[in-house]
């Protein structure tokens, strides 16, 4: 639940937690009875450790982070556009510490993915490698957009939700920048 309110990927949340993909996979599933992790989990989702270990008590309360606090402790993120840094900056969801590696893009209009809205802000890290399924932000004619990455037997391949579209083979044209692993969805549209 909380994975879905915060529009966040199970890798997405192994990256942020520090937990393994197969791990995070298991809980979800309710085929693992715990992690020594939890805390890190419920750290990078931003809930009470109590509410994700047992369901009890409030989602989200006084054991949660304060928005004022992820201020003071946590880090910023330069927001990108087709030009380079926007001067603008947002703050690292989540209280986690932000890495250098990290973007954010404001997404203009929608993308084709349906987790990627207008007015979402997603937040890629540039030095992790994509694995099929992962939303991405590449490049293609000189436009920026959100894309599911898919293996393939060169490069990879980017594709929309719309099958009527065809899959773009990255290449010079096409530039993948960066792996999703934050995505903060403009919940009014």
């Amino acid at each position: 639940m909380a994975m879905s309110m915060m529009g966040i990927t199970q890798g997405a949340l192994a990256k942020a937690s520090g937990v393994s993909q197969p791990t995070i996979w298991r809980l979800t599933k309710g085929e693992a009875e715990g992690s020594r992790k939890l805390v890190d989990i419920a750290r990078a989702l931003d809930v009470n450790v109590q509410w994700l270990a047992s369901g009890e008590g409030e989602m989200r309360g006084t054991t949660a982070i304060s928005a004022i606090d992820k201020v003071k402790s946590g880090t910023t993120i330069s927001v990108w556009g087709a030009e380079g840094k926007t001067g603008e900056i947002v703050s690292a969801p989540n209280g986690v510490k932000a890495k250098k590696s990290w973007r954010a893009y404001i997404l203009d209009r929608n993308s084709g993915c349906s987790e990627a809205t207008a007015g979402s802000i997603i937040i890629i890290d540039t030095d992790v490698p994509p694995e099929s399924g992962d939303l991405v932000i590449a490049k293609v004619n000189s436009r920026y957009s959100v894309y599911r990455y898919l293996e393939g037997p060169s490069n990879g391949f980017l594709t929309v939700d719309d099958p009527r579209l065809p899959a773009v083979e990255l290449s010079e044209e096409s530039e993948l920048i960066g792996v999703a692993i934050f995505l903060i969805r403009d919940l009014r549209r």
